[in-house]
Formats: C-alpha cells, structure tokens, sequence
C-alpha cells in the first residue's frame, strides 16, 4: 500500500489508488486462499481469451490484490432490458469456459455450490434474527416470509436432480459487478465468491435479482430472455424462496444509523411489492 497514493476508500478493506500515471483498485483479504483463488480465474480466464474480465490482476504479498481501474465505468441496472439480456449473455459465457477449463481442480480453490444449503442458511439466520426484523417489518409479514421459505425448501424434494456438467459460479451477481467500460466493453467483476457447481443454478440466482424489476412477470422473462429455456421447467419452482427479502433483511444490520431510517423504509415498500406478487408467481412456476 505505500508505494500507491490512495484517492479514494471505496470500502473498508478496498482503495481507489494511483501510481504514476496508472489507477488501480487495491483490495486486501483477510483469508489469503481468497485472493489466490481470484488470481488464477482470472489468469485462467485470460489464457481462454475471455473477453469480460479485467486483465493484469497481481498479488503484493498474500492477501493484497491490485488489479487496473476502469475509468468512467457505468454499472448495468437490471430494469434496463439491454443490461438483463447483456448481463445475461456475459454470464452463460463464463458457464460455457467450463468446456475449455477443468474448474473442478484443486488449483482453482473453488467451494461447491449447493443452492438449498445456501438458503437453508439463509432461513436460519432471518429466524434468529426475526425480534429484530419484526420490529421494522411486523410479525404477519415475518411470518409470512418464513411460511413461503419453508414451503420453497420442501419443494425441493419433488425437483428433479440437475444433469448438466458442473462449471464456474461468479457467486455474486448483483448488478454492479457488471460495468461497461468507456469504450463499450462490458466487464465481469469480484470474483470473491466464485464457485463450481451447476449453471442453472446460478441462472435461477440471477432470475431473483431481476424479477423485481420486472414486476415479477416470470412469463415475460423467459420469451424476453430465451436462454432462461435452457432450465428444466421443473426447477422454476425454485423461484419460490423469497431469496432476494430474506437477504436484505439481514443487510439492515449492517446499514449506519444515519441511513437505516430511508433504507428500511424502502425495504418495507419493496418487501409489500413483492408479498402482493408472490402468489402470482408461486401459480406462474407451476404453468
């Protein structure tokens, strides 16, 4: 860090430096198997050719990742259809890297991704935390999140097992880590969570991201993204789990006092958007 000029502290453990005429975006780990693990994807990805990644990503020490800045960059907004389709098409490429690289060797570092333990989990730690929850949100609509989770998980058992070859996970598809550059290029960041398991799944992740901003049309999504056909019909139902209210749910712990007050107001109006809409969806991923 000493031989960078810090510009800007973007978060508590990443900087906006620069050295000379160069910027760059220092990061440091606290687990250095995570940085390495990023390293090699990257440098993996590189030797493919792929061309939705940032090049030239070093370690300084273990923990330290220094990778280039990208000026002017614009994050992609998920209700903008261009960016769902543009976001999309970038992560069935990363999927499709699993053809050319065996992700499932010990070099890579990769965890095994298992979507119903992550959302048991996830369950777990909204009911431990639901005294707090409820006094924001209520206890009927509390209660109501965790019926439909519930619900979601014991339909997993009637959901046929996934067959398709297993392949890397970006983890962490939230619509800033897409960024189109100045020049047009569309970019794939934070590879922090990247892991091996099957694409659908992580398709159905992104599905959860993107169908509040489609007023949870689920019809509408899949003709106006047609590798969405590419998950059994079976699996849709997997859109059941209220995913995307649980987690945010948990973020407002997190949220600075100055902040929490706007933050959570508008997470209650988000969380009454989506309970109105759940019905129709739960019938939708039957049809």
């Amino acid at each position: 860090m000493n031989k960078f000029n810090v510009k800007k502290k973007i978060k508590s453990n990443v900087w906006h430096c620069q050295s000379g005429n160069e910027e760059f975006v220092v990061k440091k780990y606290d687990n250095p198997m995570v940085a390495k693990k990023v390293k090699v994807i990257h440098e993996s990805l590189a030797d493919i050719q792929f061309p939705h990644t940032i090049s030239k990503v070093t370690l300084e020490d273990e923990n330290i990742l220094i990778q280039p800045w990208i000026k002017n960059a614009r994050a992609f907004k998920y209700h903008y259809k261009h960016d769902r389709t543009n976001s999309l098409a970038i992560l069935y490429q990363l999927h499709q890297t699993g053809k050319k690289i065996d992700w499932s060797k010990d070099e890579y570092l990769l965890p095994p991704y298992d979507l119903r333990l992550k959302w048991q989990e996830r369950l777990q730690k909204f009911i431990l935390h639901y005294a707090q929850v409820s006094v924001y949100l209520g206890a009927d609509k509390c209660n109501q999140l965790i019926l439909y989770a519930q619900e979601a998980l014991s339909g997993f058992n009637q959901i046929e097992p996934l067959e398709s070859q297993k392949t890397l996970l970006h983890g962490d598809i939230v619509h800033h880590n897409f960024l189109k550059d100045a020049k047009g290029k569309n970019i794939l960041i934070d590879f922090d969570l990247a892991s091996y398991g099957y694409p659908e799944e992580e398709l159905i992740m992104w599905m959860h991201r993107v169908l509040p901003n489609v007023n949870y049309n689920l019809r509408a999504l899949l003709n106006e993204q047609p590798i969405l056909k590419r998950i059994p019909k079976n699996y849709l139902q997997t859109l059941r789990f209220p995913n995307e209210l649980l987690r945010e749910w948990m973020y407002v712990k997190t949220v600075t006092t100055e902040r929490q007050q706007a933050f959570v107001e508008e997470l209650i109006r988000f969380t009454e958007a989506a309970l109105s809409s759940w019905p129709k969806l739960w019938y939708d991923c039957d049809r």
